[in-house]
């Protein structure tokens, strides 16, 4: 009798909620509070009582700590699911029945995006409560781009070497610089070639400029 793949859902979220999960939000404050150092940004930004000006230095805070989580979140999402069970060799032992091994893994990559996602909605549920509003649909849609681009490529790069990572920062590196280069030479001047480079490269830059409009609850033209 063949199983049903959805019985697995819920494994897999357990998984990645007891596994995944607690990493990438440690990893992810991590990630916040070494940008916040280095930016010089407080904890005294996000006081309900700052006037206008200090409204707009948390939001841009916000901002910040949003495009830090949505992206190591898209990276979590992949994070050896694959590679993983394939170096312990669980897939042999998962696959000895009728299952199909690209849907499970599908599946448990969309477990993971909802998780993510989630957890997005939630923090930005009580920021807005708690201190300032915020776009909730806006976080939500901005964490799930991050994990359509960035998080997919972790996962197709995860289905072919169990060194998915190093390459992903590698590739997500590369793009940030290119970026770099491309608006300090100018449109016209950077050339085809860091065109053609950039559209090969994910789109980490176009990723980054959404955060703002969509945190705030523009409408993106």
């Amino acid at each position: 009798m063949r199983p049903r793949l959805s019985t697995y859902a819920g494994v897999q979220l357990r998984d990645f909620l007891t596994g995944r999960m607690p990493l990438l939000v440690l990893v992810a404050s991590l990630a916040t509070y070494a940008f916040f150092h280095v930016t010089g940004v407080t904890l005294a930004v996000f006081d309900p009582s700052a006037g206008i000006d200090g409204r707009e230095e948390a939001q841009g805070a916000f901002e910040n700590a949003l495009g830090v989580y949505g992206l190591v979140a898209a990276v979590f999402t992949a994070q050896g699911l694959v590679a993983r069970d394939r170096w312990r060799g669980f897939d042999r032992i998962l696959f000895s029945r009728p299952l199909s091994p690209v849907r499970y893994y599908l599946q448990a990559f969309v477990v993971a995006g909802v998780a993510i996602v989630a957890l997005s909605v939630v923090a930005a549920g009580l920021y807005t409560v708690g201190d300032r509003p915020v776009s909730v649909p806006g976080v939500a849609g901005y964490v799930g781009l991050a994990w359509l681009t960035v998080g997919a490529l972790a996962f197709a790069l995860s289905v072919v070497t169990a060194y998915h990572l190093p390459l992903l920062f590698l590739l997500l590196g590369s793009a940030a610089l290119l970026d770099q280069v491309a608006d300090r030479l100018g449109g016209s001047a950077a050339g085809p070639v860091i065109g053609v480079a950039q559209y090969l490269l994910p789109p980490v830059h176009v990723i980054a400029a959404l955060r703002e409009p969509l945190a705030r609850g523009r409408i993106v033209g």
